[in-house]
């Protein structure tokens, strides 16, 4: 049996191949699939097989054995495995073997051979219907019609009206070489000249297109000089004629043809706006990045599998579900929003190639809901780099509320800053936790980081030293706290209270093992963490674990009566009905809702810009969650407010008071 790669292209291996390998190896692992839809943007799914059993399966909106279906006939797109990953669902309740068995797999169909492989020549390409703009070789001096002699006026004659064939180009050319005293170059056009200053243009007053008010070089008509030039022929009539019969053959304009029989007779003055007007193609409008007639396309780079998936899920969901609302209603302006999310797995190592992929293959037009800390500190610097909206993260960094703000860089949610003050005045105040009781648990990295200046910026405030706090650590991506535990649990630290800066299976972690030897902890935690992960995460230890947890958050509870929650449960039940509201899911929702806004305001002709500048404009916009939403300027967070939240035995959340 072959073994499939942990990641790859379905179009090399399979998908009825990679699972067929984890389920009859009785092997425990998720695999995750993202297939490019025929009409643009992608589907995803994620199958779950567990000691080889296939128990949970969902994919393009479908779950189950119909999700299972559906992806075997699947050719083109990616495939991840995790080895290991479990879920908490049974959707599936089929066995493999049937379900692979009434797969009948499609061969695919050869592309049609655009070359005949046998011989290696290529088919002759049908001829060019125009006429080429190029140079002819000079005709011999025996073929140089003689020059006409002057009139007694000076000028040329003008040769009387035939009712022959029409002059080639390249009889044409020999008359207007003839009579400039200039050899033929088979163009219809005079030779240029070869000596003297080359005139210049300078910008003034009258009337350009291009550069505004305009004076005409010297040597050109001006307004008197137009006036007189229709009462009384120009000299070299001749050759200016047939300037413009030339041009008008190579432009095929039949009617420029005939305007310059007027324009001869008639001192030719307007014969050549009509040839000018009559072969200037249409000038199209520059093409904007990931914007078409009917869609606009948008990137999110997030973790899509690992420990912090859930994370990306949820705020994809989110986003998801505020497009799909917007669409149904019409779009914007008649276009369809599509989100492409690509997985980063929260390594920063691999945000800016999946930054690079989303602008430079899939053509985004800007990006949203990115996920975390780390990894924006990769994607920033690239959209600045390359002035690209960078719109609504999940973190609230620092290092993405600049004062002044970046331009492209916007923000929905209150920051780390504000929501561990919140809390450090929740315990002091309202707690009456001493300052120096006050422990942090943070991720190793600039996320943990953030969240621990917040603590520290409050201590001060209180006229404590930072020094002081009791920082411990965990390695991100993992789950290995004992270290963190250990020093919290030694006697010495007088700990009381814990803030944790952390993601969800740590976070559980952490609890569960200081809770078994300390039960009256008290434990907080930052939005980021992933609140109803968590929560589920907790109530499979025990109601112990879960009771009286506490966490900070930028919306209102996903579950409560507000208008916005109601709202995001009302397009959660039409577009994504199979998913639990979640708070990351709603600030995805409010965050997709506050770029459309956005969108709508830029107009039809959109532009990165455009749509930074309708941005800024946006004051008090009330879309339920209590607090109206704006930027400005020299604002580019929409939210200050901090929710409180705490958990109960069975896993529910509650509001709670922070003040």
């Amino acid at each position: 049996m072959k073994t499939p790669l942990r990641s790859g292209e379905l179009s090399d291996t399979p998908f009825v191949e990679i699972l067929d390998v984890y389920c009859q190896t009785g092997q425990t692992a998720a695999v995750s699939i993202t297939v490019p839809r025929p009409t643009g943007g992608e589907a995803t799914g994620a199958f779950f097989v567990e000691f080889g059993t296939l128990v949970d399966a969902r994919f393009d909106g479908r779950d189950g054995a119909e999700a299972v279906r559906h992806a075997l006939k699947v050719q083109l797109g990616k495939f991840q495995v995790e080895l290991g990953s479990r879920s908490a669902r049974r959707t599936v309740h089929e066995s493999w073997a049937a379900l692979s068995s009434s797969h009948v797999p499609s061969r695919p169909v050869a592309p049609p051979t655009l070359f005949p492989v046998e011989t290696g020549q290529r088919p002759t390409p049908p001829p060019d219907p125009s006429p080429r703009m190029t140079p002819q070789r000079p005709l011999p001096a025996s073929a140089s019609p003689p020059a006409l002699p002057p009139s007694s006026s000076g000028a040329h004659p003008v040769p009387p009206r035939t009712t022959g064939p029409r002059p080639s180009p390249g009889d044409i050319a020999a008359v207007v070489a003839a009579s400039a005293g200039a050899p033929a170059l088979g163009l219809p056009f005079p030779p240029p000249a070869t000596s003297g200053p080359r005139p210049s243009y300078p910008s003034g007053p009258a009337t350009s297109p291009f550069s505004g008010p305009h004076t005409p070089p010297s040597g050109h008509l001006s307004a008197p000089a137009f006036a007189s030039a229709r009462q009384t022929p120009p000299r070299n009539g001749l050759l200016r004629t047939a300037l413009v019969i030339g041009l008008a053959v190579v432009v095929r304009g039949g009617l420029a043809v005939g305007m310059a029989t007027l324009a001869n007779r008639s001192g030719l003055t307007e014969a050549p706006k009509a040839v000018a007007k009559a072969s200037s193609p249409a000038v199209a409008a520059p093409a904007v990045m990931g914007v078409s007639e009917t869609e606009i396309t948008l990137g999110m780079a997030a973790p899509l599998t690992g420990v912090s998936k859930e994370l990306g899920r949820q705020m994809r969901i989110g986003l998801d579900v505020a497009f799909a609302r917007a669409n149904a209603a019409g779009g914007i302006d008649g276009r369809k929003v599509n989100l492409v999310a690509l997985d980063d797995g929260y390594e920063p190592a691999r945000t800016r190639d999946v930054m690079r992929e989303l602008a430079e293959q899939k053509g985004v037009f800007g990006f949203v809901g990115n996920v975390g800390t780390p990894t924006a500190a990769v994607a920033v610097p690239y959209a600045l780099e390359r002035k690209m909206l960078f719109f609504g993260p999940f973190t609230g960094a620092s290092l993405l509320r600049k004062e002044p703000p970046d331009r492209y860089v916007f923000n929905y949610r209150a920051s780390y800053g504000e929501e561990t003050a919140a809390i450090v005045r929740y315990l002091v105040e309202i707690r009456h936790i001493k300052p120096e009781q006050i422990a942090v648990l943070a991720q190793d990295d600039s996320y943990g980081d953030a969240g621990f200046q917040g603590v520290a910026r409050v201590i001060r405030q209180l006229k404590r030293t930072p020094s002081s706090i009791l920082k411990v650590t965990y390695t991100r991506n993992t789950s290995d706290v004992s270290e963190a535990v250990a020093r919290i649990l030694d006697r010495k630290a007088n700990v009381a209270a814990v803030v944790m800066v952390a993601t969800y299976r740590p976070a559980a972690r952490f609890i569960e093992k200081v809770r078994e030897q300390r039960p009256n902890m008290i434990f907080t935690n930052v939005s980021f963490v992933g609140s109803q992960a968590l929560a589920e995460e907790l109530v499979q230890l025990g109601p112990q674990y879960a009771q009286g947890v506490i966490i900070t958050q930028v919306v209102p509870l996903p579950t409560g009566q507000s208008t916005v929650g109601l709202k995001y449960r009302e397009a959660l039940a039409s577009f994504a009905p199979e998913e639990k509201p979640d708070f990351i899911s709603l600030e995805g929702y409010v965050t997709g809702n506050l770029l459309l806004e956005g969108l709508k305001r830029a107009g039809r002709n959109i532009t990165t810009d455009g749509l930074v500048d309708a941005l800024e404009n946006i004051h008090g916009l009330e879309l339920g969650l209590g607090v109206p939403l704006g930027f400005g300027l020299s604002e580019h967070q929409a939210s200050h407010k901090v929710w409180g939240t705490v958990l109960d035995g069975a896993g529910t959340f509650q509001n709670l008071d922070l003040e």
